[in-house]
């Protein structure tokens, strides 16, 4: 069976402390948002890391599929 998700145009992992995980994948979202233009889908997703106290934050941006 094939995959009929779109490829993604950019992926972006962070490793860090919950806080600064989140301003930094803020921002990297504000800026791929800005460089890729309005018919991207930009998805995040939080996971916990090896690390105690740390987060694997996950960022993932598409372009939208036209119905």
């Amino acid at each position: 069976m094939a995959d009929s998700r779109p490829t993604p145009l950019v992926q972006v992992r962070v490793i860090a402390d919950p806080d600064h995980a989140q301003v930094l994948i803020a921002d990297v979202a504000q800026r791929a948002r800005q460089l890729l233009g309005p018919d991207v889908d930009i998805r995040t997703q939080t996971r916990s890391a090896r690390r105690a106290g740390y987060v694997r934050l996950y960022l993932t941006a598409t372009r939208r599929e036209n119905p």
